[in-house]
């Protein structure tokens, strides 16, 4: 490992700049085309290396007056044909970070003094002839426009960047989208490392040794700070699949932990080939940070008090609460859920186990506590907690059809509860418990407020009772009012008659005329064509089913007879 590359902290260009412009007629003498073709990985080392500034000084020993990343101009005032001479020039021009060495010829030199080229060649570092008609100034002048141009790129790329991972942090699977968002560019991966999981994102090399490169880390990052202060950040160079990659590393600790190396803390690294840039590192730094937050105590301590509320509001009914303290609950509960809502839905979210998303260590159909941030961003709502495969959550208004197609793009499965007064919360959680177990039977969203559709019903039948119950409810909504108990009972008992007006109207005690006019306005709630035997006989499953057990907040039929 290495302190990391000094050229990071300045703007930089690549050395294809020069090579690539028409108007320098640059030809880059070192290392030797020879060996350039032989080892494209080099080519494109030497291609990508930064230039940070073009500087002309004949002196015997430049680089004492340089900054790594400077590109150094010379005629060649202190070459004299001496081998050992332009060997020791090449290695203290190296030692400094020089980033490569730019030979105009004449008026001093007619060629490259021969010994000058074999040394550059010898250590592989980069060397650029110049033609006579071409002036120092030409290059100065095309690497301080790059570098402008780069400046302003930096910025417009970094505040966009950091802009999407802050988006990251507050979408489903945070960590997982942390990494993807933070290792877009080609030719670069990152890694975060969260205890015993680890997060994968960008073009990971099969061939890397992760687990050896954080061992490393972890012996540098946790190192006990000394009296001028440790690393924040750690740097190395790995090979994987023949290729060379930088890699730098940033440890992310909760920002309420005192001591470095505890439990909660985490390592975050990015690599790339050839060569890390100014905004890798930048982002890195900033991708660590939002870590910090995730990981932090006080997050941990607001999920206890979120499942706690949601413990309290759940297990103590409404209506068990007296006097003014009713009317307050309700205010503080519409309150919470925004804009003066007067009744709540239940959403359950669970995990599609059917559905795995690729780079994320949370199995299928498992959930994990930091969900939680992500269904309160798409439910917008603070009333969400985490408990065993579930998330559950209390919204004043239901998910639309956008959030729901999201939720499935994700992986998820919602089941929600109609609309109930805001002291009858218990009942709204029944009622999705119920829904969300015919959503997993079924491997789609079951909306309570939303038309019923085929899919629930009578596939949810083949399910055990409490799913039956759960997707005829859904199926038969628009009958199951306090208002449609006639019309239900009508359209039961003239099902279990096999269609007879006579002997519905007898069981009933009342004329056929009226049990015509009932069963006519059943059949316009549901929407159903009953002189289809095959409609006939899903709505008398879905009746009989749900006669099994009351369903809450249904008002059950009188019986004939």
């Amino acid at each position: 490992m290495h302190d990391g590359p000094e050229y990071l902290d300045r703007a930089t260009v690549p050395l294809a700049t020069l090579l690539d412009e028409p108007s320098l007629q640059a030809e880059l003498a070192s290392p030797s085309p020879g060996v350039l073709a032989a080892d494209p990985g080099l080519a494109a080392q030497i291609r990508s290396t930064p230039v940070a500034a073009a500087i002309v000084i004949e002196l015997e020993d430049p680089g004492q007056y340089m900054l790594p990343g400077d590109l150094l101009m010379v005629t060649g005032l202190a070459f004299a044909d001496d081998a050992e001479h332009d060997r020791d020039y090449i290695a203290r021009l190296r030692a400094s970070g020089v980033s490569a060495l730019v030979f105009g010829l004449e008026p001093v030199h007619a060629e490259i003094p021969a010994t000058l080229l074999a040394a550059c060649r010898e250590a592989n570092f980069p060397l650029i002839v110049l033609p006579p008609p071409i002036y120092f100034a030409a290059v100065t002048s095309i690497v301080n426009r790059a570098l402008e141009t780069e400046r302003t790129r930096a910025l417009e790329h970094m505040n966009t960047l950091a802009r999407h991972l802050t988006e990251a942090v507050l979408q489903h699977r945070p960590a997982q989208r942390l990494v993807e968002r933070l290792a877009t560019e080609r030719g670069s991966w990152a890694a975060l490392r969260i205890g015993d999981e680890l997060y994968l994102g960008g073009d990971l090399p099969q061939e890397l040794a992760l687990t050896e490169m954080f061992a490393e880390f972890d012996e540098r990052l946790r190192r006990p700070r000394g009296a001028k202060g440790g690393p924040s950040t750690a740097f190395t160079t790995v090979r994987a699949g023949g290729v060379d990659y930088e890699v730098a590393a940033h440890e992310a600790t909760p920002r309420t932990s005192r001591n470095r190396g505890v439990d909660g803390s985490a390592i975050l690294s990015i690599g790339r080939t050839p060569r890390l840039t100014r905004i890798d590192l930048t982002a890195l730094q900033l991708a660590a940070n939002l870590v910090g937050l995730l990981l932090q105590l006080p997050a941990a301590q607001s999920m206890a008090v979120d499942q706690l509320l949601m413990q309290l509001l759940m297990e103590r009914h409404g209506s068990q609460i007296l006097g003014a303290e009713r009317d307050r609950f309700a205010r503080l509960l519409a309150n919470s859920l925004g804009g003066g809502a007067r009744t709540a839905h239940a959403v359950i979210a669970m995990r599609d186990p059917n559905v795995a998303t690729a780079g994320d260590p949370v199995p299928a159909g498992e959930t994990v506590a930091s969900d939680t941030n992500w269904l309160r961003q798409l439910l917008h709502t603070p009333l969400v907690e985490h408990r065993a495969k579930q998330l559950r959550a209390f919204v004043a208004s239901a998910p639309t059809l956008s959030e729901l197609e999201h939720a499935g793009q994700l992986g998820w499965l919602l089941a929600v509860s109609r609309p109930h007064p805001l002291l009858e919360l218990p009942s709204a959680m029944q009622e999705a418990e119920e829904l969300a177990r015919a959503a997993l039977h079924i491997g789609t969203h079951v909306d309570g407020t939303a038309p019923p559709s085929e899919a629930s019903w009578p596939l949810g039948a083949a399910a055990d009772p409490a799913v039956a119950r759960a997707a005829a409810a859904q199926w038969l909504a628009p009958i199951l009012t306090a208002d449609t108990v006639e019309q239900r009972g009508a359209l039961t008992s003239w099902l279990r008659q096999h269609g007879s007006w006579d002997r519905s109207a007898r069981e009933l005690g009342l004329h056929r005329n009226t049990v015509r006019r009932l069963v006519g306005e059943a059949q316009v709630r549901l929407g159903r064509d009953l002189d289809d035997p095959l409609e006939r006989a899903r709505v008398l499953l879905a009746l009989t089913a749900l006669e099994a057990e009351p369903i809450p907040g249904v008002v059950p039929a009188k019986r004939p007879g």
